[in-house]
């Protein structure tokens, strides 16, 4: 995922303000090789990633950070941290980005991030000598190494501005393909030269000498729709058909044709991030699934060795069964016989018996197979020996069969795990970005009625006592089910609203009770004005934690317990199913139940999106997970 210059220079403006006068407060190396520098602006954190090579964002938020720094990064420690970022700047018509550092004391520092091919990162002193590099780098026309001058690649024109279009084309070199021209020499990359001859509808094939005038114009037209699509459109992300994900400033024209999957995002910057997680969880996810498939592929050849194992066990135990069985039935005629005391055979009806005094032998051949058994012992003993041997073969089948049976559970918990280490990944690698701030309702439970109004309950004593306390106004009503563990819910201006609203506000009251958790169907709920509310008691009575006071009359509504889920457009809703199902387009009931929230999650996230990105899907199960009343229910 390598960003070219146009894509930067997009990516810079959206971020540059943030990083210029922010402070660098700590460094780190990244096990994919990144490096984020840490860094604050007033109040707000943020993580600066640089992926030398290849590309450069800035999360709101933080990564999780390795433990053990590594020893350059304790170099880069030493003179970055503490200090200020005074400037950055995208080095014209290159993929690098310098940054003006100052210390405390005045001290002076650039720090270098190279985007190209051989991508590095590194500290420059005042006067310009390397103090430390990312990775040492040995090229034909400059060094970077510690100790030496940094130098920046041979300048060489490109197009970055509408008023580079008209310069470029009067020293183009006429004998190149188009292609080739405007991705290289115009520093187009190979992307948005694709997209500027599909724009201008020229064969690609062709050189720029074989451009009648009318052409040229065309293409000079489409290099500055490119640029200012660039600029100032709505970025995407894009998944091919094979899997990869790519970031784009906006959706080319070129692509819309393609069998892709397009997620507008807006800025680029996020794009960038999303893009970036994806693919190094992929990355990683397919390191996983390789350990996981040889795992999968020796537990597979283990069982099967089992199985047969047991397929041979089978088949001895039997035929040694229907020996026994048949040396058993003879067994009197074979003792006459043993008697005898010669060397002659003799045949019975289904076996042919001879005796070796020699050997003190009986050798006994039957259609099933022949044996040997001592002339000393019993034959009906000998018989019942070998029921013995059956009997310790089928305990030796019956453990294969148990190993057996739980090599079968691991493969399958192991097949059900690859589903799950892209998902895992990916949760892992993200950045836990830190939201805008929310708004007062936010940190309870809440939804707006059918009618606009808003309904906001509490989570736990806490919250009720608080919610009454900061948040009740005179022209709320207050609603509360009649069963003990239940929490208190405001409806905003309720008393102006109508009887669809207090339903809908009684009947999450009423789910949100333990009465959800005791299974029951249907609850009364009861709600009252603002001024009937008390947090104070009488007079030589105790108030228990989240209790109120309750004076005068109450308004009794009886209400189903049911809650429902779903989507309107690509967005989550979610509330009292009274209010729920006049306002979406798809929805689920939910009602209570025994079934774990996990699993409801996840068959109603596959009810209401036929496909959902993966992180997106995650951050849904969790979402929806956290709705469900005490953790529990079904579909109804």
């Amino acid at each position: 995922m390598e960003l070219s210059f146009i894509e930067l220079k997009r990516l810079m403006r959206e971020v540059e303000d943030k990083i210029v006068d922010s402070r660098i407060e700590n460094v780190y190396h990244m096990e994919d090789k990144s490096i984020i520098l840490k860094i604050r602006k007033n109040d707000e954190k943020y993580d600066l990633r640089i992926v030398p090579g290849k590309c450069f964002y800035l999360v709101r938020g933080e990564y999780k950070k390795p433990l053990t720094p590594t020893d350059i990064v304790l170099k880069f420690r030493r003179f970055l941290n503490n200090s200020l970022i005074k400037e950055i700047q995208l080095v014209e018509g290159e993929r690098i980005i310098v940054c003006e550092i100052e210390k405390t004391h005045g001290e002076e520092y650039r720090l270098i991030i190279e985007l190209l091919p051989k991508g590095t990162i590194i500290l420059v002193d005042k006067n310009g000598k390397i103090i430390e590099s990312l990775e040492k780098l040995k090229m034909r026309d400059r060094k970077i190494i510690p100790g030496e001058e940094y130098k920046l690649p041979p300048m060489r024109k490109s197009i970055s501005r509408s008023s580079d279009i008209d310069e470029f084309f009067n020293s183009k070199d006429l004998s190149k393909k188009i292609v080739v021209g405007l991705a290289l020499d115009a520093g187009l990359g190979r992307k948005y030269a694709e997209e500027v001859v599909f724009i201008s509808s020229v064969d690609k094939s062709r050189k720029f000498s074989e451009l009648s005038p009318e052409y040229l114009e065309k293409i000079k037209d489409a290099i500055r729709r490119v640029l200012e699509s660039v600029e100032t459109r709505k970025a995407v992300i894009v998944e091919y058909e094979d899997g990869e994900v790519e970031p784009l400033p906006y959706l080319l024209e070129s692509i819309k044709s393609r069998d892709v999957k397009i997620r507008e995002v807006g800025e680029f910057n996020e794009a960038v991030r999303i893009a970036y997680e994806i693919s190094l969880a992929h990355q990683i996810y397919q390191k996983r699934l390789e350990k996981v498939q040889q795992e999968l592929r020796e537990l597979n050849k283990e069982l099967e060795n089992k199985r047969r194992a047991i397929q041979k066990l089978e088949e001895l135990s039997k035929k040694k069964r229907e020996i026994a069985n048949l040396i058993l039935t003879y067994s009197s005629y074979i003792e006459d016989f043993k008697k005898m005391g010669n060397h002659e055979e003799k045949s019975f009806k289904d076996i042919r018996v001879k005796l070796d005094i020699s050997t003190k032998t009986i050798l006994i051949t039957s259609p099933i197979g022949e044996i040997t058994l001592s002339i000393s012992e019993s034959i009906a003993r000998q018989a019942s020996k070998m029921f013995d041997e059956v009997k310790s073969i089928e305990d030796a089948r019956r453990r294969l069969e148990r190993e057996a049976l739980e090599l079968e559970d691991k493969i399958k918990k192991l097949t059900d795990e690859v589903e799950q280490i892209h998902h895992e990944e990916l949760r892992e690698i993200s950045a836990k970005t830190t939201p805008e701030k929310k708004a007062w309702y936010e940190k309870y439970r809440w939804f707006y009625t059918s009618e606009g109004f808003l309904a906001v309950a509490g989570k736990d004593a806490s919250s009720n006592h608080a919610l009454i306390k900061k948040h009740l106004e005179n022209s709320d009503l207050v609603f509360h089910a009649e069963i003990r563990g239940a929490p208190i819910l405001i409806l905003k201006n309720g008393v102006n609203s109508n009887e669809s609203s207090r339903l809908e506000a009684a009947q999450f009251a009423g789910c949100y009770s333990k009465a959800w958790k005791e299974g029951l169907q249907s609850i009364s709920v009861y709600y009252v004005k603002a001024d009937q509310v008390s947090l104070t008691p009488p007079p030589g009575h105790y108030l228990p934690k989240g209790g109120v006071i309750i004076k005068g009359e109450r308004n009794y509504l009886m209400v189903k317990l049911e809650l429902g889920i779903g989507v309107r457009g690509d967005m989550l809703l979610w509330g009292p199913f009274l209010a729920l199902s006049k306002n979406v387009e798809k929805i689920v009931k939910i009602v209570p139940g025994n079934r774990k929230a996990r699993v409801l999650a996840e068959e109603i996230l596959d009810r209401l999106f036929k496909e959902v990105e993966r992180k997106k899907k995650i951050e849904l199960i969790e979402k929806i997970v956290e709705l469900i009343p005490y953790g529990c229910g079904e579909i109804y």
